[in-house]
């Protein structure tokens, strides 16, 4: 399937290969770790589906003895590339949940073909690691933080970058940063949470790029710099976002509608499904507890009961972060928890009393004290 024919090149969708032959010569930045960098003799960028995202490697131990270098080899044999020109970079996402995000002004205009999956390897920038590289490979580091568990898939953002006009090598470097940036927003926007902190995330473990723009001919001249304040770094950072966004519904079901419950605030702060049962267990009486228990679908997707979770959420992550000062951060905890149990009750005249209920248990981590808030705000709405 050709996607898109441009003067500088095809790209095209092929089984488990995305890859674009370059019909004139490019300067790519790539991460990849075969022919990686900065080249200026590439003939074709790849991304390709090398498994199943969830206990699959078809590779098995021959990877192992084959190493990067050979599997490379054998990847672009498969779809007809030629080894030693082609950046090719390797995902478990579907190529065909790939999408094409574009922004043009004038003469300049701008790609981006991304596939994406978080729901396996979500991180936030700073994340303890759990892999540490060394001369020989890579091992486990100390202490490192438990693995996401494999039923939840794996997840890289891959991104093929096309700029119409010739760029300087720092200005591929400086778009690079806007590529990074339109990805991270994009990843924000949805709210996706970190799998190794209760933070949000900004990208996957295993996230890769390739920018390429067109060498400069006789009479052209080449595009210096890619920053925010100037118009291609609006629109790579455009491009990314909208692409990125896209291919996250399409690989991962991930939308802002979708996202609009009450446990996709919460859930990373501690306070998941599992939480809003066992808390319901605890405070209620076993025949309210089974109701709670058999509604909660409806009752996390409650809408504004989801705006009150969100504004919890927030409220705990300028705490964590110190934009709220320790003085006042237990206080502001305690009454956007009132807030969601009152907006759980369909009751804003139950804050006083709800929040004196929380303020009773002084004890409690926050994840507990907002589960507390939600089963206490249903509660009362049947009372």
């Amino acid at each position: 399937m050709l996607l898109e024919e441009t003067d500088r090149y095809q790209l095209h969708r092929r089984g488990r290969y995305l890859y674009a032959a370059l019909a004139r010569p490019h300067r790519v930045l790539s991460t990849c770790r075969i022919n990686g960098g900065l080249r200026e003799d590439l003939t074709h960028v790849a991304n390709h589906q090398g498994c199943e995202g969830v206990a699959h490697d078809p590779r098995g131990a021959t990877a192992v003895d084959e190493g990067p270098g050979g599997y490379h080899v054998r990847a672009c044999e498969d779809a007809g590339l030629p080894p030693s020109r082609t950046a090719l970079m390797a995902t478990a996402a579907n190529m065909q949940c790939a999408v094409l995000g574009r922004a043009a002004e004038g003469d300049l205009a701008v790609t981006v073909a991304a596939t994406a999956g978080v729901l396996g390897n979500a991180t936030r920038a700073g994340d303890r690691a759990g892999w540490l590289e060394c001369e020989d490979g890579c091992r486990a580091r100390a202490a490192a933080p438990e693995a996401a568990p494999p039923e939840r898939g794996a997840g890289t953002i891959v991104t093929l970058v096309f700029v119409n006009q010739p760029c300087t090598p720092a200005c591929l470097v400086r778009a690079a940063t806007l590529v990074t940036e339109g990805k991270s927003a994009a990843v924000l926007d949805l709210r996706v949470p970190s799998l190794q902190s209760s933070a949000l995330a900004t990208g996957t473990g295993t996230d890769q790029l390739a920018i390429a723009a067109p060498l400069a001919r006789a009479g052209e001249w080449e595009r210096q710099w890619a920053g925010g304040h100037n118009l291609l770094g609006e629109l790579l950072g455009r491009a990314t976002h909208q692409a990125v966004t896209r291919s996250l519904l399409l690989q991962n079901g991930l939308c802002p509608e979708l996202r609009r419950n009450l446990c996709g605030a919460l859930g990373r702060h501690g306070c998941d499904e599992q939480a809003l049962c066992r808390a319901a267990e605890r405070w209620l009486a076993a025949e309210l507890a089974e109701v709670f228990a058999r509604n909660l679908q409806a009752l996390v997707h409650d809408p504004l009961s989801a705006a009150a979770a969100f504004a919890l959420a927030e409220v705990l992550d300028l705490a964590r972060d110190g934009v709220l000062h320790a003085e006042v951060a237990r206080e502001a905890v305690l009454n956007q928890a009132a807030q969601l149990g009152a907006a759980v009750a369909v009751r804003p005249d139950a804050f006083v009393a709800l929040r004196e209920r929380l303020l009773a248990e002084p004890g409690l981590a926050p994840a507990e004290l907002a589960a507390l808030a939600v089963v206490e705000g249903f509660a009362r709405k049947w009372n």
